[in-house]
Formats: C-alpha cells, structure tokens, sequence
C-alpha cells in the first residue's frame, strides 16, 4: 500500500470501530475528504439510530452549513476550505448517547504545467543533465514526475516520504550522456498527482523538447598558401572528418561569399577562384555543426607568370666562340619567379632571378642545338614556362684529319676499292681530289689495277676557307713467273711428308702383328710342359706302379 494513501486508510479504520464500539451505528461518506484549497466538500453522517430527536454535526473551525438531507442522515457541507490537512470531528446523539468520528481531510492544489529546463545542444559523449520540476503542488506525497525520451522512460521519482501538506516545488533530474542516436529525439516531463481512491487523478506534461546531439571534433582543413596566376580558375577545398550530424559551410574569398558545391558525403566543400590582379587575399572556410563553429584561413596568392623572352648576340656562331645572352621576365612578374638556361640537354647554372646574363662556348657538335629558358615559381608546384627556342646555327671552317682522310691507304689488284676520304665543316664543305691533275672523286667504288698506285690530292672548301691533304694509294700485285715454281716444291713437299706419314703407319701396324704371332707360339710350347707336371707321383723304381 502506498504511504500517501496511509492515512486515508487509518481514517476509514476508525470509522469502523466507531461503530462496533457503539450501541447504534454510526458512519461517514466519504470516508476521507478530498477537496481542492479553497473549494467546498460535502460529507454525510448516517447513523442507524431511531430517535426521531436525534441529531448530528461537525465540530471545525472552518465554516460550515448544514444541507437538508433524509431522515438518520446529517449532511454538511465545508465552505471554502484553506487547510491543507486536518482532522474533521463527527458526533451524533441518540437516545443521550453521544458518538464521536474523526475522518481526515486532504486538501490538495492541482499542479501547475510540468517545466522542461532548456535541454541546449549537447556534444556527443558529453553529458548533460535534463531537469524538470512543477510548482506550487499539494500534497507532494501523491506526486510522480516523470522524464521521458521518446517513448522511453529515464527516470520516475516519486515524493512519498515527504511530509509537507502545503504546496511545494518538486523537481526531478537525470544525467544523460549524448550520443548519435538520440539526435532528434524529444525529452517530455509528466507531473502525475494521484489522489485515489478518495480523490482525482491529475495529469499535466511538458511542451517536448528536441535533443541535438553533434559532433565536431577537429578545425577544417584547409591548404595554407594557394598560388595562382593572374586570370586563371582553380578549385579550392575545405574539408572536415567525422562531424555529425550536418557540417554547414561557407567559404569567402577576398570579403565575398563564394557558391559552394557540397561532396556526396556533406564533409567537403568546393569552390573556384580567380583574380584579375596580382596580390594575396585572405581565403575563409566557416564551418557551423550544431553550436560550434570552426573556422580556417589560408592566403591565396595572385602573382603575374608571364612567360620568359630569351635572346642571344648570334644564332650562328663560329665554332670556338663564346655566344652571350641574356633572359628575362616583362615588367610587373612576381618577385618569386626564378630563371634557368637550357641548352639542349644540358642545364647552365641554377635557378636565378630574372634577368639571366649567360656566355656558351660554341662546339661543332653544337649545330642545330636549341637554346631555351624556363621560368618557374618555387612554391605552389606549378608548372615552369619556358621562352621561345633559339636554334643555333654553329660553322667551322673545313677539317680533314687522319680518321676521316687517311693519309696511307692500302688496295689490292683486281679488287673493287674507293678512296676513303671525307672533311667536316659547316657549311658542308665541297671535296674535289684529284691524281696527276685530273679528277678522281672520293668514295666511289672501282676495280683497282696497278695504275691506280700514287699520290692523290684532296681539297675541302667552303666559304670559310680550305683544308687540302695528300693520300698515298699502295696496289698490291702477285707475279706469275715466281708463283708456279713455288707452288710446284709446295706439292712435291706435301706429297714427301704424306709418304712418310703413311709408311710410318704401316711399319708399326707390321711390328705389332709379329709380336703378337710370337707370343702365341710360346704359349704353344709351353702347354705339354705343363701338362706333364699335374700327373700322378712315380714309386721308388722310377717305373709306375
């Protein structure tokens, strides 16, 4: 049974044993009076007296009238009642006998609206405690305020062990610990004040309030220094890692808000930029999850990359000499930018500011060699740019040497030969050789016959003047008279030493066949010896027995 419901329970008790203590009947409905402050309650005493001069009331000191009811029946009705909780007395005389009840009467206040305390937006993980109360409620004792979220309950907290009968404030509390699921859940707090059975049930609950849960553990990220060239277009990215529930983004540019485009997940924004002038602008990622907001700021540098211009005292210089040149940037680049020279594949030097003064010794091999130069921005990775080639042109003068016209060269009769001889120079110089003043072009095959032995004369020339070298040309021959004489003791000789080595051959084959023939006639011989030494022994007579 329930405390608050206690006391009623002795009054009714003592109702009862009135009446078994009496010689007539006594009782009183209800047996414990409810009655709202302030408001007015009737109770009736019945009694199984039959003394028609029989009379009963109530003793209070609240105001009171009697009602008109049936005979063995007293009603009175309690006028604006202000206690909150007193004892009510009840007599009633018969006969000259007196009876006596007391029964409890309650007064209670109907409790105003359950109060949610502002639930702010929580930070997941973190806890928070949600707090209800209700004002000015009587008697507590018969309160329950409960806490619910969704459909569940947190926390129930009943008041029967308070003692207070005037009205009060109650309040009730719960920790809860944010998490992701409880995100647009609603918190509500009932007030349930229940006077059963005596009395009514009231029921009052809170306006709900919904939970916002977030999380924003980390500030964006946001690439510091940006680089771009005047008049070009880049995306710019600001992104963020485990937030929830919905980052908010808002990214500006030079004081001016820039259209965002938002990634499948909602945790990266993405805009362009772009800037007609050189100079750095403050670039303002604002991000908002829930309360927090977090914001990053990176510096967009808008620099001026014209390409590099080159130039150079000569494109065709003389093999030997030094070419100069210089590069440089057009007025109003970027201080940053840095210059490199480029000669084919080789590299001259680091890279410098603009301007780039620079001296090349011009080689033969130099010839059709391109000069370039290639600016770049140390920081930011673009691209480097590079100037307009120059393509050089180197000359020489004709050169013949030992490798490309050799001074001695050896022919053979009746093979086909041409005479090796060729000069370098640029521009490529015209060879003319000749032998015994008459025409005789290199690098054409022809029979060679003794004739074709001398001295040749080769001379290169083009318009920065002529090299000339002279070729001795050996024809080697062979002279029949003294070959077949020769070739004659060669057959004669091969012929004596096949002779030699063929009855060499046979001589030993010869030797072998005899020593082999020799041994197996002493074997023969050799035999009945041997038989006759295995026979039986002879007797003292030297006969056989």
């Amino acid at each position: 049974m329930r405390p608050a419901v206690l006391p009623l329970a002795l009054c009714a008790l003592g109702v009862i044993t009135g009446r078994l203590g009496a010689s007539f009947e006594l009782s009183v409905e209800p047996a414990v009076l409810v009655v709202e402050h302030g408001g007015s309650v009737r109770l009736k005493l019945k009694t199984t007296c039959q003394d028609p001069k029989a009379s009963g009331n109530v003793e209070t000191s609240i105001l009171k009238r009697l009602v008109k009811a049936e005979p063995r029946e007293t009603v009175v009705e309690l006028l604006n009642v202000t206690t909150w909780n007193s004892s009510i007395l009840l007599y009633y005389t018969c006969n000259q006998q007196r009876k006596v009840l007391t029964t409890q009467l309650i007064s209670y206040r109907v409790p105003g609206p359950a109060v949610l305390e502002p639930v702010p937006q929580l930070e997941a993980g973190k806890s928070h405690e949600l707090a209800c109360h209700v004002a000015d409620v009587a008697p507590i004792r018969n309160l329950t305020l409960i806490l619910r979220q969704g459909d569940e309950i947190l926390r129930a907290e009943t008041f029967e062990q308070r003692e207070e009968d005037e009205p009060t404030v109650a309040r009730v509390t719960y920790r809860l610990t944010a998490r992701h699921r409880h995100h647009g859940q609603n918190i509500t707090c009932q007030a349930l004040l229940d006077l059963a059975p005596y009395g009514p049930r009231f029921s009052t609950t809170s306006d709900p309030q919904t939970l916002t849960v977030y999380e924003f553990p980390e500030d964006p990220k946001l690439e510091p220094q940006i680089y771009l060239e005047t008049g070009e277009t880049a995306n710019v990215s600001c992104a963020v890692e485990r937030v929830f529930p919905v980052a908010r983004f808002e990214l500006a540019f030079a004081n001016r808000t820039l259209q965002r485009f938002l990634s499948e997940d909602g945790q990266q924004a993405t805009a362009e930029v772009s800037a007609s002038q050189p100079g750095s602008f403050a670039l303002v990622c604002t991000v908002r999850v829930g309360p927090m907001e977090r914001r990053k700021e990176a510096t967009v540098h808008i620099y001026n990359f014209p390409s590099p211009q080159l130039s150079i005292n000569t494109t065709s210089p003389a093999a030997g000499t030094a070419v100069a040149g210089h590069c440089a940037l057009p007025h109003g680049h970027a201080a940053e930018l840095r210059l490199q020279i480029r000669a084919g594949h080789r590299v001259l030097g680091g890279w410098e500011p603009s301007p780039l003064r620079f001296n090349l010794m011009a080689r033969e091999e130099d010839d059709g060699m391109e000069l370039s130069c290639d600016a770049k921005l140390p920081i930011g990775g673009k691209a480097p740019k590079r100037s307009v080639p120059i393509q050089l042109t180197v000359t020489d003068q004709p050169r013949m040497d030992d490798g490309s016209c050799p001074p001695s060269q050896n022919w053979t009769e009746g093979q086909d030969e041409t005479l090796r001889c060729s000069a370098r120079g640029n521009p490529p110089p015209l060879l003319e050789c000749t032998k015994d003043g008459e025409p005789f072009p290199a690098g054409v095959l022809r029979p060679v016959t003794r004739a074709h032995a001398g001295t040749y004369r080769c001379q290169a020339t083009n318009r920065l003047g002529t090299a000339v070298r002279s070729v001795t040309v050996w024809v080697h021959y062979h002279n029949i008279d003294v070959v077949v004489p020769v070739l004659v003791v060669a057959v004669a000789v091969a012929a004596l030493l096949t002779g030699l080595v063929v009855y060499r051959i046979y001589y030993r084959k010869k030797k072998i066949r005899q020593y082999l023939l020799q041994q197996r006639q002493r074997r023969l011989q050799l035999e009945p010896l041997r038989s006759g030494q295995e026979g039986p022994p002879l007797s003292d007579g030297g006969a056989p027995p």
